[in-house]
């Protein structure tokens, strides 16, 4: 089995943190409440605007895709289905998953796909289903824990593996 490695994060504890809320879903006055984070509500959209830099990512699911590359997000928020079973999505339907952990946007799916918003919605209830998860953001952790997507498929610059073939953060290939 080939074992690779990823470039270490240089995320804060705070950043770490704010991370794991956004992986469980979890409400700006749930993260606010939180006394290991500084924000307060009008602070916390601004947080994650950082966050989003500091990984290189674009939306929230491909922002959590990263974390679980990085083995910073171990488990999806509720049980589903795609960690239980071997699952073989349809061509389409990986496309869509490729595409939230890549970053892309309903609008850019959209012209990927020529289709409406409607159909893009279409084929995330569909995804969604298959893999057992009520949001995007399970269904891109689920993704890369269940090895359905290509670590290259989140940042470019990674390889071309799935996660199950990765070393943990900080071990050379």
């Amino acid at each position: 089995m080939t074992t690779i490695a990823l470039p270490a994060h240089t995320l804060t504890e705070q950043q770490v943190r704010l991370l794991g809320h956004i992986a469980a879903e979890s409400t700006i006055r749930t993260i606010t409440a939180d006394p290991e984070l500084p924000w307060g509500p009008g602070a916390v959209d601004a947080a994650v605007k950082e966050l989003l830099t500091a990984t290189g990512t674009r939306t929230a699911p491909q922002l959590v895709a990263w974390g679980t590359a990085h083995r910073l997000i171990t488990d999806t928020a509720q049980p589903c289905a795609a960690l239980c079973a071997d699952i073989r999505l349809p061509p389409r339907l990986h496309r869509v998953l490729v595409g939230w952990v890549g970053g892309r946007t309903t609008p850019e799916l959209e012209a990927d796909f020529d289709v409406t918003a409607a159909t893009v919605r279409g084929y995330g209830k569909d995804l969604r289903s298959w893999l057992g998860v009520r949001t995007q953001i399970q269904a891109s952790i689920a993704a890369v824990l269940a090895g359905l997507v290509r670590l290259s498929d989140i940042n470019p610059t990674w390889p071309a593996e799935p996660l199950h073939h990765a070393a943990p953060r900080g071990q050379a290939a």
